[in-house]
């Protein structure tokens, strides 16, 4: 029997997808459409193909979206105290520029402690809940590390822009995954590793958007549109094309050390790891599934074209149970704002 949301899902994601290629300026082949089309419909036949299934995935969404409600309030507290502590270390009279750069920089610690405090409360949670978590997790954990191996083999803005926003959204719980067996210290180090990297990812785009005010005000009334658009329900296609037209230029020319910067976490990641941990990580991905390493052979057939995983989002169990998550969320250069669907 046919699940006409899931294939309604994926028929709008491959709309997206193809959306966000376009702008990129990536001929994909068709090849690899048929390739991320079956990674969709397969891992949804993983985890959301019988009603039992389906019915965890409703009975967890409401559990998720509370504990992200939570996490964003959270966050704020968290953020007012950061900046309450350093401007008082500054003293009276800062300047506006001091202001700022405070701001930014709370806004980038709190979001990633919050943020990470939050998925490891959703991984636990889905333990309670899915009977097949673990397959889950190993799952996205082969996806990841199936794209940080290719790291270096991309030079394309878009790729490298992708390759960030698909890995923030899966490296800080599921670097850490159950069958690694990580010591407390290790996944404090961990922790430590990808705070670090995520800081220097956050200031590379911050000095680009710094640098380029006129495109990010441009960037930012997309946003808003986009936004518009999506609590409509309709996508904007001139308005998808344009956003991500805009943040590829802004990048490009930070390209090379943002590169450096993802390489310079994974080594360090790796050095964490045990032989015996390693092993384990060359055993769970040699038992990838066909399906995902047909989406990777495509991948590495076109020479590029991570951006057709842009716009798959994990951390919600299955894509398309819950397509109303909001994205994660995009710093502005004064450190506000957030990202939804659509842009």
């Amino acid at each position: 029997m046919k699940r006409p949301r899931l294939i309604a899902f994926c028929m709008l994601s491959m709309s997206m997808l193809m959306l966000f290629v376009a702008a990129s300026g990536f001929a994909v082949a068709q090849e690899l459409e048929d390739a991320y089309m079956k990674f969709l419909m397969s891992y949804n036949g993983e985890f959301a193909q019988s009603e039992e299934q389906i019915q965890k995935h409703r009975e967890y969404a409401p559990i998720a979206n509370q504990l992200r409600q939570e996490s964003f309030q959270t966050m704020h507290k968290n953020l007012d105290k950061i900046v309450d502590e350093r401007m008082k270390v500054l003293g009276t009279n800062p300047t506006e520029e001091e202001q700022s750069r405070i701001f930014r920089e709370a806004h980038d610690e709190a979001n990633f402690d919050t943020e990470y405090a939050l998925h490891q409360r959703l991984v636990e949670k889905e333990k309670g809940i899915f009977p097949d978590a673990q397959r889950m997790q190993q799952r996205q954990f082969q996806l990841q590390e199936g794209i940080s191996r290719r790291l270096e083999s991309f030079d394309d803005p878009a790729d490298v822009f992708s390759l960030i926003q698909v890995g923030n959204r899966l490296d800080r719980s599921f670097a850490q995954p159950d069958f690694l067996e990580l010591t407390s210290e290790q996944r404090d180090l961990i922790k430590e590793i990808q705070k670090e990297t995520a800081l220097k990812i956050s200031r590379i785009q911050t000095k680009s958007r710094l640098e380029q005010p006129k495109k990010q005000d441009e960037l930012m009334q997309l946003m808003s549109k986009n936004y518009v658009a999506a609590q409509a329900g309709e996508i904007n296609r001139e308005n998808v094309l344009k956003y991500r037209e805009i943040q590829l230029d802004m990048i490009k020319n930070y390209i090379p050390e943002l590169k450096a910067t993802l390489i310079e976490g994974r080594e360090s990641y790796m050095r964490v790891l045990t032989d015996a941990q390693k092993a384990k990580i060359k055993a769970v991905m040699d038992d990838m599934p066909d399906y995902m390493r047909n989406l990777f052979a495509a991948i590495d057939k076109q020479g590029g074209g991570l951006s057709i995983l842009h716009n798959w989002q994990p951390g919600m169990g299955v894509p398309g149970v819950n397509p109303n998550r909001e994205a994660p969320r995009e710093r502005t250069n004064t450190g506000g704002g957030r990202a939804f669907p659509g842009d």
